[in-house]
């Protein structure tokens, strides 16, 4: 009977003891499969939707700024703009599948834009007052750069003929119409893209020698990876660096509309999450674990910014971070993910995988 106690102690005693050891052992490394699963289902599916649903009722806006012309009218159009372009911001950087197919991504947004391309070839499109423009599908033989978010806000922010009922808008408000119709078009394609049967997120879950595009789960991690890369980057170079280097010049996003703060605060809100899902820390071997912290305090500090050298409400920091200090912390993350994080993951991401393209 003593001996049974005994027995029973020591078993009590040593799954105690177990179950200590492993609440002080570091959470079990994401698998490159597990990545990939919770890359798509906790952020890019609901990401794709919520463009989708944000750019659904733009054609309607758009008919009713054109129909009364009130300003109504006009501040829901806005509304309804604003909502899509935040959406868009957090899918910008999904630069693969089916955003990158049949360029789908600058048709969305053609932005940056550098040389003027929206102005310029909406001019054109303009002056031809071509009609067949409001048939179905007719926008897409057209420049890339009048068809999408960009296009859509030079026409709403026209001083000069706004967008209502008067004659001189009837064609400019058969143009907004189009594109609206193409872009609400074009994110329901991206989403059909992902998850019709045998699509993108299938092609990602289930690779191997029959797969066209991924041979492996490490394959499909690496792409999904460099998406966080790329969005980085962009946030870095297109958002932050045109504000402090001269010799970039860059009109910030969407500015017609006031929305660089809100396209900066999207851009880096999605990008965190993004890092969380992946959960690359768990790959970091003891000695590494800093790295953690570093990341914590980087996300900290762009997520106090409001993008363009001041201070987000309710932010975790105190002060406002320097845009000097968001473009070298953005750069620092974007170089310990592609270098340190990866690495540790097993994951190879190339050098020449890094631009986005």
């Amino acid at each position: 009977m003593m001996v049974r106690k005994v027995m029973i102690a020591v078993l009590a005693f040593l799954a105690f003891a177990t179950e200590a050891v492993s609440a002080d052992l570091p959470p079990e490394p994401l698998s490159h499969a597990g990545m990939v699963k919770a890359a798509i289902e906790q952020y890019i599916i609901p990401h794709i939707d919520a463009l989708r649903a944000a750019t659904a009722p733009l054609p309607e806006a758009v008919e009713d700024a054109c129909k009364t012309g009130s300003p109504e009218a006009e501040k829901a159009l806005q509304e309804r703009f604003d909502k899509a372009v935040i959406a868009y911001a957090g899918v910008d950087f999904l630069r693969f599948g089916p955003m990158l197919e049949k360029g789908r991504r600058e048709q969305i947004s053609f932005w940056p834009d550098p040389r003027g391309f929206v102005a310029r070839q909406m001019r054109l499109l303009l002056l031809n007052k071509d009609e067949t423009i409001a048939q179905p599908g007719a926008i897409r033989k057209q420049s890339a750069a009048v068809q999408g978010l960009p296009a859509l806000e030079t026409l709403m922010h026209d001083k000069n003929v706004p967008l209502g009922p008067a004659d001189a808008a009837r064609y400019r408000c058969l143009v907004a119409h189009a594109i609206a119709v193409n872009v609400t078009s074009l994110a329901t394609e991206v989403a059909e893209g992902w998850k019709k049967p045998d699509g993108w997120a299938d092609k990602m879950l289930h690779p191997g020698p029959a797969n066209d595009t991924y041979k492996s789960d490490s394959e499909a991690a690496v792409e999904v990876v460099k998406a966080l890369i790329v969005g980085l980057g962009l946030t870095a170079d297109l958002q932050v660096k045109p504000q402090i280097d001269a010799k970039v010049r860059l009109t910030p996003p969407y500015d017609k509309s006031g929305l660089q703060k809100a396209y900066y605060a999207a851009s880096v809100a999605s990008l965190h999450q993004l890092y969380d899902v992946l959960n690359l820390e768990s790959w970091l071997p003891p000695d590494r674990l800093w790295m953690k912290d570093w990341a914590l305090g980087t996300w900290r500090t762009l997520e106090s910014s409001d993008g363009v050298g001041g201070h987000m409400p309710h932010a975790k920091r105190e002060d406002a971070p320097t845009l000097r200090e968001v473009f070298d912390r953005t750069n620092g993350l974007r170089n310990m993910v592609a270098n340190r994080l990866s690495v540790a993951a097993k994951l190879t991401v190339g050098f020449n995988e890094l631009d986005g393209d």
